[in-house]
């Protein structure tokens, strides 16, 4: 089964930074949730553990909702990965396997291996690109949301804007 958490906390993200960007306010997790067309309940799983992070902050309430910690610009795709990989990372081995032949008495230690040299490129890579250098290119591709398209209008709803996203 493929781990959807990276990937969903990326889009997340990217969408507390065009509302910052916008100055929109606070996004709630329904609008989140709306935005990733995702259960509210992931949504609250990921944004605590950003929260942890430090990576975002969160008010409670009625008028509640989340927001980035820091601009957008400061905010690596590193520190999204982590927050909510950990030390799991994306690439998980068996150790359940028993040890019947030269494949499954060294498969466990190959594969942690193999693992731990794909994390260490992919964290690389990860910590060259921002939020901010991300949703750059994003709205440079354009789409149905890009503020360019609404020069001189204010934006509009925050849900409208997260359902779109």
């Amino acid at each position: 089964m493929v781990d959807v958490r990276f990937a969903s906390a990326l889009q997340l993200m990217l969408m507390l930074a065009l509302a910052q960007r916008e100055d929109a306010g606070l996004l709630s997790s329904s609008e989140l949730a709306g935005g990733l067309v995702t259960n509210p309940s992931l949504i609250r799983k990921l944004l605590a553990s950003l929260a942890a992070a430090g990576l975002i902050v969160t008010t409670m309430g009625v008028k509640g909702g989340s927001r980035l910690a820091r601009p957008a610009r400061e905010i690596t795709l590193r520190d999204v990965y982590l927050a909510v990989l950990g030390e799991r990372g994306l690439f998980a081995g068996r150790s359940d396997l028993p040890h019947r032949c030269v494949v499954t008495s060294n498969m466990e230690e190959m594969f942690h291996e193999l693992s731990h040299e794909l994390e260490a490129a992919t964290l690389a890579v990860l910590a060259g690109r921002t939020l901010a250098g991300e949703l750059d290119e994003l709205e440079r591709r354009g789409g149905p949301c890009s503020h360019r398209k609404k020069k001189g209008a204010k934006a509009g709803k925050a849900t409208a804007r997260a359902r779109r996203a």
